[in-house]
């Protein structure tokens, strides 16, 4: 792993020669397992320095976590793209270029659907699998999670005793092995305390207001706060790093986070996000440790997540990563304008300090002690330098990697450096999305429909991975016959298969499915803004109910554009496949049977309508059907010589239609004598072709009740060249151009005296073989 190079030394110990340039300052990454902070008043230039860190931290493949409060990080997701102004800054722009190309930038925005949604459930992390100490810590965490959401404050008395209600409540459905999965199941329980555990609780809080608080978390789960606990993608280490299957990683780039906390609308919510983020790192990094560095954490604007003081939510999560990440491989870096307002015991846990311009006094003499023993020798000088320090200038302090104390000039970044507020992040990650390798024939995704995809794909693996119940056993005894149906299907679980025409419905029916599909099959298709709109629920709701959906197999789901859409299986449509209505079929004449019966009567004679061998029988035949274009026209036909005499007209207008084939564009003549070919310009007038109409009889059916040959579908050609086409090819106008598909048996044909099968294919109209 290469040095991170942040800068040159302002003043180094040997000046270099008259028109070289300054040495540059790299440190080694091992000396961020120890931590660093960047301290500086408005407009120094410490978060520029942060983003440095930031970037040669992934430019050498290291995932990093940034915690933007302000808008200032989410800038690292763009691309330097003035190469003029790069260089005036210095920085090489092949080297911009390679960075663009190996880092995945992401925004995740908490609660709203701006960048890429992310929640945050406090139940969601896995107790059962930590170690006693570890587990005992992260339920006290989260009980302060909770409470600080309440709005109660934690240092008083009511929100003491409250934390330690929700501590012994979490602690004891631990050991009966019945932890909450979510918040709802934690206030259902709660809400319905025998009169034994409200006496038992009473020893911590009084009972009235232990009720009362319980009201008050009911009422988290309604209204816009929801959000926080449902909208978008859970929030997940793993999802943030770029790490596994359920994170959308490519290979060859690495990821980077940032969490825009501006949509969270108070400052309770921001620390809790923020404790809930570091509880699942500190969680995360147990089970994953390292002695190498292995990610990076960096949070801007410290100062009201760990104030000296207060004790928000995060204070002690962060308070606790500060002291134990270096451990496991997990580099730390904040930045602050306001030393004064953190907690000086989370300072002493920064091995490398760069201090930029400092001006007041209070900022001045809380740096001090630190810089006094760090640098002891050089103390008074370097606070003297403080104030006087440009914007990218900073005194480097870093025992870890350096003999003495340098000076920076901090280096320009590869990406832009601009502060971004919701619409513009909104823009950003509907910006198309580069792979590494791009595939010229796949269609572009942008970064947003990348995730919702993982989005849905994590869901309907949520769902199908629920116990499912085992069928019972023949040998069980019979339900009795008098028993009503009804009455038999409230006994069987939720997801017991029904019998009956559809077998994606269900015995014990879930009445949001059944509103959802019934919402979702009064249109062809919906995309979820779509159907969020008629069900009258918020994106991420109308998200999940189509995913359960999905997972039910009552719905699918395909691409239009960038657009995912979804449509009911119970409607029979197929607009995956541009059928989204019913569609024309040609009705079968020859039967499965005469089939047969045929090639049963014809074995003595070598062939079945002359294509089946002598060691050859017929296994089994399947119906299927074949795309035809039918295109209707208008034409005028020149009249015989005596019709225009007598006649009066010279031409006769004909509305008629023909039939091609969906991919060479070739006339299909029908002959019911000889059944069905293909020919290019078979007659001079369009109307006088010999084909379907007349002579067979069509049946309007659901698509989806079709068997169909979905690849020939989506290979026809479109509208416009069919009709370009015909127009070369007759003197006539075409008008509508709608499906029609034809019957045929697939004969699945057996090789009595080798393991061998083919398959040949016939006209289900007169039995003769079909050769497209």
């Amino acid at each position: 792993m290469s040095d991170f190079f942040i800068g040159f030394d302002r003043h180094p110990e040997t000046p270099p020669a008259q028109g070289e340039p300054a040495p540059e300052l790299h440190l080694k990454p091992d000396t961020l397992l120890r931590h660093m902070m960047a301290l500086g008043s408005s407009g120094s230039g410490k978060t520029v320095l942060c983003k440095v860190l930031t970037e040669e931290m992934v430019r050498t493949g290291l995932p990093a976590i940034c915690v933007d409060p302000q808008g200032d990080l989410c800038s690292l997701a763009m691309n330097a793209d003035n190469p003029e102004f790069l260089r005036e800054k210095g920085v090489d722009p092949e080297l911009a270029a390679q960075f663009a190309a190996t880092v995945d930038p992401v925004i995740f925005t908490p609660a709203s659907r701006k960048g890429i949604a992310l929640s945050a459930d406090p139940m969601a992390i896995d107790v059962d699998a930590l170690k006693p100490r570890d587990r005992v810590y992260a339920i006290t965490s989260i009980a302060t999670m909770v409470v600080s959401l309440l709005g109660y404050d934690l240092d008083s008395d009511d929100g003491a005793g409250l934390v330690a209600v929700f501590d012994r409540a979490l602690t004891r459905l631990q050991k009966n092995g019945a932890f909450p999965r979510n918040l709802d199941q934690f206030t259902a329980w709660l809400l319905n305390l025998d009169d034994a555990t409200k006496e038992e609780f009473a020893r911590y809080l009084d009972v009235k207001k232990i009720e009362h608080a319980c009201q008050k978390l009911a009422r988290l789960d309604v209204g816009a706060r929801r959000l926080l606990f449902h909208e978008g993608l859970a929030l997940d280490i793993e999802l943030l790093l770029g790490l596994g299957e359920r994170s959308a990683a490519e290979d060859g780039k690495t990821r980077l986070s940032v969490i825009y906390l501006n949509t969270l609308n108070s400052q309770e919510d921001k620390e809790f996000f923020v404790a809930a983020l570091v509880e699942r790192l500190y969680t995360w990094m147990l089970r994953n440790p390292s002695k190498e560095p292995q990610a990076m954490f960096y949070i801007d604007e410290v100062a009201p997540f760990i104030p000296p003081v207060r004790k928000p939510a995060c204070k002690p999560a962060l308070s606790l990563l500060f002291k134990q990440a270096r451990k496991y491989g997990v580099c730390c870096l904040m930045a602050t304008q306001n030393p004064a307002d953190v907690d000086y015991k989370a300072m002493a846990q920064f091995g490398t300090w760069a201090i930029g311009r400092l001006t007041t006094r209070q900022d001045m003499k809380k740096v001090e002690p630190t810089v006094k023993a760090l640098d002891p020798v050089n103390v008074d000088a370097i606070m003297e330098e403080l104030p006087a320090q440009k914007p990218g200038q900073f005194v480097l302090i870093s025992p870890d990697n350096f003999e003495h104390t340098h000076r920076l000039q901090c280096r320009w970044l590869y990406t832009k450096h601009e502060t971004l507020d919701d619409e513009r992040i909104e823009q950003l990650m509907d910006r198309p999305y580069v792979p590494l390798e791009p595939d010229p024939e796949a269609e572009t995704q942008t970064i947003r429909e990348r995730f919702e995809e993982l989005e849905h794909d994590l869901v309907v693996q949520e769902l199908d991975e629920k116990e499912v119940p085992e069928p019972a056993d023949e040998d069980d005894e019979p339900l009795p016959e008098e028993e009503d149906e009804e009455e038999l299907e409230e006994e069987l679980p939720p997801d017991t298969p029904r019998s009956g025409p559809s077998s994606t419905a269900t015995l014990q029916t879930d009445p949001e499915i059944e509103e959802s599909d019934k919402v979702l099959s009064k249109s062809a298709s919906m995309s979820t803004k779509e159907f969020a709109a008629k069900a009258g629920v918020g994106e991420g709701a109308a998200r999940g109910r189509l995913a359960r959906l999905y997972a039910a197999k009552r719905a699918k789901r395909f691409k239009q554009g960038r657009e995912n859409r979804y449509w009911s299986l119970s409607t029979g449509l197929r607009p995956d496949l541009g059928l989204d209505r019913k569609v024309n079929v040609i009705v079968s004449r020859v039967t499965s049977n005469d089939a047969e019966r045929a090639a049963r009567g014809v074995r003595r004679s070598s062939t079945l309508f002359g294509l089946i061998g002598e060691d050859e029988e017929l296994d089994r035949a399947e119906l299927d059907h074949r795309l035809v274009i039918q295109l209707g026209f208008t034409e005028k036909v020149t009249r015989m010589f005596l019709k225009r005499i007598f006649g009066g007209r010279r031409h006769d207008e004909m509305l008629d239609s023909v039939y091609l084939h969906p991919e060479n564009l070739k006339i299909v003549i029908f002959d019911p004598e000889g059944g069905i070919r293909l020919e290019e310009r078979p007659e001079e007038y369009a109307s006088r072709i010999m084909d379907f109409d007349g002579a067979v009889t069509f049946e309007e059916m659901r698509p989806g009740d079709v068997r169909l040959h979905e690849s020939e579908i989506k290979k026809r050609k479109s509208d416009e060249v069919i009709k370009e086409s015909f127009k070369r090819r007759f003197r006539a106008t075409p008008k509508r151009v709608q499906p029609v598909f034809l019957p045929v048996w697939n004969l699945h044909l057996k090789s009595r005296s080798r393991p061998s099968t083919r398959v040949v294919v016939v006209d289900a109209l007169v039995g003769k073989p079909l050769d497209w």
